[in-house]
């Protein structure tokens, strides 16, 4: 019926009515009369290269040509020849192999070394990031995979959240962990460290719940008694809770999982402000020009204003930082974790963002509070300090007041000297206002 429509409602380059018979569509596509009128009744389906040669002919979409009373229900698959693509040009545009992309379309495994894989997806198939993981729900195999997951993470936390000693968490060699290794392609210690983590959450979760029930059942007050009673039943709701949304968490944290590095600008720029779009944070102090080519956009967007690129947060990458913390902690204990923007009691000022505005515009801009912490602790002093952000953007940060504050001046790097400089922003910044204490140098942020 798609096709009916759009032959019976084309319009020439004037925008003059012009519809087409089956006849002359066939001769246009290189096919017959019959033919046209099997994919208009719906008797055979076009191939891929049919079905744009189709929408090209008829100036439309090839989406247009799909019947989309079911799209709510459409695989990958199904997108990929709405957009009338083969997967042997998908795997060419995005630089993958064949048996990686039928991972993809068959089993929802994105190739782990691509952190921005999901958004180039997105790109070349021309959807948005919402339908492309419907898309992946609807594959039957992870509909089949997120059921075994369940049943796995139901039995891994009967066996081992309730085991007493000394927690371990499971065994490498454990079945489960084996199974999952499998179902998610990922390596059996990568899935055992996470496992590691959330079933351990989830055992604190059970022992404050066992505790309160002790009280229940053996504190000699009454009123003590009715208060723990409730509270372990809240316990109890919160553990399943969790238990519940472990397998969930697998699935989405292995499309999307980011390297070390690029984790650590996620959480950089979460520390800032923990919302999409609230300032803007210039990228020199928050990531390596090599980094800043894996992130995503779908989790941060990036924009030059005049010669300083600036990133903030995208929805997405909050979600992203916000549900998934626990699994980074997980597989890079070394890495820094999210804290909280507002100073807990006892905690310095210089861990509050510091704001500042530039000439040639009117966002806000922020220097992230680990920057501001470095400056100081490694100068032993209050400033003031210098960066240089960009070849004409020169920062002054002085701290003496006991709350960081931030100057911008439109400038130009000494002539003399190359750009970019071969040291990080802050090291840089001890160095030409000769502070007296330096610390090690070359670090990168």
């Amino acid at each position: 019926m798609a096709l009916y429509n759009a032959r019976k409602s084309h319009a020439d380059r004037d925008g003059n009515p012009q519809p087409l018979s089956a006849a002359r569509l066939g001769e246009l596509v290189g096919t017959t009369k019959a033919q046209i009128l099997a994919y208009e009744h719906g008797h055979r389906t076009p191939d891929p290269a049919r079905i744009r040669l189709l929408a090209e002919r008829l100036s439309i979409r090839p989406i247009d040509l799909m019947k989309r009373d079911n799209w709510q229900t459409w695989n990958v698959a199904d997108w990929r020849r709405a957009s009338g693509r083969t997967a042997q040009e998908l795997c060419a545009e995005l630089g993958i192999s064949p048996k990686s992309y039928r991972r993809l379309e068959q089993q929802g495994i994105v190739p782990a070394r691509r952190p921005r894989f999901l958004d180039d997806v997105v790109q070349a198939l021309g959807i948005w990031h919402s339908i492309l993981d419907s898309a992946m729900d609807n594959i039957p195999a992870v509909a089949v995979r997120r059921q075994e997951t369940e049943a796995i993470i139901e039995r891994l936390a009967t066996t081992y959240v309730r085991r007493p000693g000394h927690w371990k968490g499971p065994s490498p060699d454990d079945p489960g962990v084996q199974r999952l290794s499998q179902l998610y392609g990922r390596p059996v210690q990568r899935i055992r460290r996470i496992l590691t983590r959330v079933l351990g959450e989830l055992r604190l979760t059970a022992a404050r719940r066992e505790r309160e029930r002790v009280i229940a059942d053996f504190d000699p007050e009454p009123s003590r008694q009715l208060k723990a009673e409730k509270a372990a039943e809240r316990w109890e709701g919160l553990y399943h809770a969790e238990l519940a949304r472990i397998p969930g968490l697998l699935e989405g944290f292995h499309r999307s999982a980011q390297p070390s590095d690029t984790w650590q600008v996620l959480v950089a720029l979460h520390e800032v402000e923990p919302r999409a779009g609230a300032s803007w944070v210039p990228a020199p102090l928050v990531a390596r020009p090599e980094t800043l080519q894996q992130l995503p956009p779908s989790m941060a967007v990036r924009r030059t204003f005049g010669d300083l690129q600036a990133l903030h947060l995208t929805p997405t990458g909050v979600r992203h930082v916000t549900s998934y913390q626990e699994f980074y902690a997980a597989l890079y204990p070394g890495v820094r974790r999210p804290r909280q923007r507002t100073p807990r009691r006892g905690e310095s000022n210089s861990l509050s963002p510091a704001l500042f505005g530039l000439s040639i515009t009117q966002e806000r801009f922020t220097v992230p509070p680990q920057i501001l912490e470095r400056l100081v602790l490694r100068s032993s002093g209050t400033g003031p300090w210098d960066l240089w952000l960009s070849p004409t953007i020169r920062l002054t940060i002085s701290a003496s007041s006991g709350r960081p504050t931030v100057t911008a001046h439109d400038d130009r790097y000494p002539g003399d000297q190359p750009w970019p400089p071969p040291l990080d922003p802050v090291t840089m910044a001890l160095r030409q206002r000769g502070t007296q204490t330096e610390g090690p140098t070359g670090a990168t942020i």
